[in-house]
């Protein structure tokens, strides 16, 4: 589906600071052992990249902007002379380079703070990773920055609703904040129109996923570097006793004994002109 955003109401929406200390740690923690736990992200991928694969001939630069462990990375190295792959964890880069792609440079930095020259890249590539930016308009104008005119920037990304049962289920619990928040798509749209992107496009899906119980869905937040890293999260351990209570509370939204998990996933493409 493709949203008309005319049509769409503004949104006066604060985006939930993240610490990015934290998330840089958290990510490299989880690099050694991500690609066990990030079948989700493989598939948003593979669907992001059928768009790169529209391409019938190679492009001189892309970048990879949170590349990860190199799923997309291998894949985008078949579309370009040279391959950018952009982390902000060194763990995730080091794991990547056991993949030994052959046209790949390996920078680890901040994708608000892009330390490549202006006009350098033909494309920028992003799989679930600007939904970790604190500033879409500083993220905006440095991609839009690095893009050469005529560029293009494919990205995809969570919406709010992802996690909105445990989200729910925490809520029954205390007013901490347990669950990372996510920027909604009218908020992306007006930011990038804002930042002089033109052609955008956006799409959003939900899809529902089935884990064996809350603790697996919550396992596999943290396998991957997913956990809160909001600055509102509870900074101790979790006791028993809460814990309890949420899981409770998640079972009382589900039809039976299954435990289903909601991803609100965003799919875009925009062009940069000059």
């Amino acid at each position: 589906m493709i949203l008309n955003m005319a049509t769409m109401p503004k949104i006066d929406f604060r985006h939930t600071q993240l610490e990015k200390n934290s998330l840089r740690s958290a990510f490299g923690r989880a690099a050694k052992n991500y690609d066990d736990w990030a079948d989700l992200q493989r598939r948003v991928g593979d669907n992001l990249l059928c768009k790169v694969n529209e391409y019938s001939v190679s492009l001189p630069t892309i970048l990879d902007l949170g590349s990860g462990t190199g799923y997309c990375a291998k894949r985008l190295s078949e579309h370009c002379d040279k391959l950018i792959a952009l982390d902000i964890a060194h763990g995730m880069l080091a794991q990547q380079r056991l993949g030994g792609i052959a046209n790949v440079t390996y920078i680890c930095g901040d994708a608000e703070s892009l330390p490549l020259q202006t006009a350098s890249v033909d494309m920028v590539f992003s799989n679930l990773a600007i939904q970790w930016c604190q500033g879409l308009e500083n993220l905006f104008a440095e991609i839009k920055r690095v893009l050469r005119p005529g560029g293009q920037f494919l990205f995809s990304s969570f919406g709010p609703q992802t996690l909105c049962e445990l989200r729910d289920a925490w809520a029954e619990v205390d007013r901490m904040s347990h669950v990372n928040e996510f920027i909604p798509l009218s908020l992306i749209h007006e930011v990038m129109h804002r930042s002089g992107f033109i052609e955008i496009e956006l799409k959003s899906e939900k899809i529902s996923i089935d884990y064996r119980d809350v603790l697996q869905l919550m396992r596999e937040l943290k396998g991957i570097g997913a956990h809160n890293v909001t600055r509102r999260r509870p900074r101790g351990l979790t006791g028993k006793k809460k814990l309890d209570r949420m899981m409770n509370a998640y079972a009382r939204q589900m039809p039976g004994s299954s435990c289903i998990a909601t991803f609100e996933l965003y799919y875009g493409s925009a062009y940069c002109l000059v």
